[in-house]
């Protein structure tokens, strides 16, 4: 059974980072690329976008990566289940790190 365990402080702030960083990345990157000169240089991110791609799966990854941890918690209820945030607060640390980049290019 699923408990109704409000979010934390820390649980928001987890998810919210993922958001951010997609988000943040997704911009910037669109950005950069509408100038002259400017290559997306990851041969994945490439691939996506000439499939168009790219929006979806980051939408599919999002929804993975806060659905699981959340649901975790909620069925497990132990102290240990905190670990499931790492997979949000890691990814969307990376996407902002991604993003900074980009804006380093930029300006």
């Amino acid at each position: 059974m699923i408990s109704n365990l409000p979010l934390s402080r820390f649980e928001f702030s987890a998810y919210l980072l993922l958001i951010a960083g997609v988000i943040g990345d997704h911009v910037s990157t669109g950005i950069a690329l509408a100038r002259e000169n400017i290559y997306e240089s990851n041969p994945v991110a490439l691939g996506l976008m000439q499939d168009g791609l790219w929006l979806p799966v980051d939408l599919i990854l999002i929804l993975f990566t806060v659905l699981t941890p959340y649901l975790l918690i909620r069925i497990l209820k132990k102290d240990v289940t905190r670990y499931f945030l790492l997979p949000p607060l890691v990814a969307g640390l990376i996407r902002l790190l991604v993003t900074f980049w980009n804006l380093s290019i930029l300006f």
